[in-house]
């Protein structure tokens, strides 16, 4: 799992750990970690090296790891404590008065609490090391970590994730698709607890060879010291980190009349080598080792893709969830085309289902943590059932248009996307800065908030008149007259 060598596995600040120096750590921490196979132990805290020695140990001794998120309120907490049932905490000073408090609200709330030893990850993270490195192995079929969801629809899922289902996305983005390897350090920068960045920025990148490096937090500054001084070749972010990013340079861009022009230029040509040669001073001032930009979390805004690849910078966008650790499609670095969510993964099956995403592979999870009826309502006969609308594309690409949940269904049986009419409305009108569609009497309703510039010295009749005539003008997918001309209430 983790190769036995010199090389530098993992940088924090000024601090460098070797891979070797990384197997005596985890073995230091797995003296603390509860041995029993199959015993969970919870990690809250931030980002640091000690959470990736305090997770590692619990693989070694054969255990199940819980991460949570360290922003998480006491009562959310307490609410996975009880469901879980860990033997052990691992966490940091600066959360431990919180973890004390979520024990005692289980104790309150729930009757018990099973847990028997809180360790805090300060205290280990850098004494003098002792003792001998450790190897890991595993039964592939072994539950590896339960993660829980944000239980935006009730309460938090832990989705069970086993070292198979983490295992089939490394190999295909490490060998499969060889875009970590040992020449290629990533940076770790989006919280640990959420399977992506586990999979993407500590998983893969240390199982690759290539190493990985913390950046104190995600303030600008920060970030970029992490980038100049460690030579970063991959960067795991959600659309916001991409969006902040280029408009802070194309801002500089468009102050001088010449770099505007030679992003006219490159954008048309649309050169890999022609942008990397212009715009090189992009990459210099990222370290100047910057490979691959990773988004996922949500999709990223395909002017803000344009934009990256424009000036170099090759976005890599990929679609997946928890429950398929985590990924279901990716985009190839030989084939990245702005907007879509890329091929499947090599080990993956896509289908759409009546228009739903559905996905077949070693990557989907075992189940939701004692949920076996929520289960059964998304895995059917070894597919999964994302809630995901969605098309492949000629190319076999996965296009992701909306959720199933959102769909409106009219009196009339019409299905309405509403994120397909926001989309049309921000996007071809001058009027809107923000805009929500949804449901209500029969009809379809626009809230919106306008571009006051644009709004001035029209009445609210003739700007509706306005929206109704471009979205017909703009129907989507198939969207007929009568379903546009309903958008009759629309607040102003």
């Amino acid at each position: 799992m983790i190769k036995d060598f010199n090389k530098i596995a993992i940088t924090a600040g000024d601090h460098h750990i070797s891979y070797s120096e990384l197997l005596v750590r985890i073995g230091m921490f797995a003296r603390i970690t509860p041995k029993d196979k199959g015993a969970k132990t919870v990690i809250f805290s931030e980002n640091r090296e000690g959470w990736a020695y305090a997770f590692f140990s619990i693989w070694n001794n054969k255990g199940i790891a819980v991460p949570v998120d360290a922003s998480s309120t006491v009562h959310d907490v307490a609410y996975i404590i009880n469901d879980c049932q860990p033997e052990c905490i691992w966490t940091s000073s600066s959360k431990k008065q919180e973890i004390e408090e979520a024990i005692a609200e289980a104790v309150n709330v729930y009757g018990s609490c099973s847990i028997k030893s809180v360790n805090v990850i300060d205290d280990y993270e850098r004494i003098a090391i002792e003792g001998d490195k450790v190897s890991i192995e595993y039964d592939e079929k072994d539950t590896a970590v339960i993660i829980y969801t944000s239980g935006t629809t009730g309460s938090p899922k832990g989705v069970m994730l086993s070292f198979e289902n983490l295992n089939s996305n490394i190999k295909s983005v490490s060998v499969d698709v060889p875009i970590f390897n040992e020449e290629r350090r990533t940076m770790i920068l989006l919280p640990l607890h959420h399977v992506l960045p586990l999979v993407g920025s500590l998983l893969a990148p240390l199982m690759a060879g290539g190493g990985v490096a913390f950046s104190p937090s995600m303030a600008a500054g920060d970030i970029m010291s992490t980038l100049q001084q460690n030579q970063i070749a991959i960067i795991i972010g959600v659309p916001r980190l991409w969006s902040t990013l280029f408009k802070g340079i194309k801002s500089k861009i468009d102050a001088n009349f010449v770099t505007r022009m030679l992003f006219k230029l490159c954008k048309a040509v649309g050169s890999r080598t022609l942008s990397r040669t212009i715009f090189k001073s992009v990459r210099t001032k990222m370290g100047g080792k910057i490979t691959y930009c990773v988004c996922g979390g949500a999709a990223l805004d395909k002017e803000i893709a344009v934009g990256l690849k424009t000036i170099g910078l090759d976005v890599l966008e990929g679609y997946g969830m928890t429950e398929a650790a985590p990924m279901i499609s990716f985009t190839r670095p030989d084939d990245i085309c702005p907007g879509v969510s890329g091929k499947p993964m090599p080990a993956v099956k896509v289908e759409i289902r009546n228009g739903e995403v559905c996905a077949s592979g070693r990557n989907i999870m075992q189940g939701y943590y004692n949920r076996p009826e929520e289960t059964a309502q998304v895995l059917k006969d070894g597919w999964l059932y994302t809630g995901d609308l969605g098309y492949l594309d000629e190319k076999g690409r996965l296009v992701i248009t909306g959720r199933r949940k959102e769909i409106i269904v009219l009196s009339n049986g019409k299905n309405v996307n509403p994120n397909e009419l926001e989309e049309k409305l921000e996007k071809y009108t001058d009027y809107v800065k923000e805009v929500g569609v949804t449901f209500a009497d029969d009809k379809l309703v626009a809230i919106i908030v306008p571009e006051e510039k644009f709004a001035e010295g029209k009445s609210e009749a003739e700007i509706l008149a306005e929206l109704n005539s471009r979205l017909d003008e703009y129907g989507t997918q198939g969207y007929e007259e009568e379903i546009i001309d309903k958008i009759a209430k629309t607040s102003v």
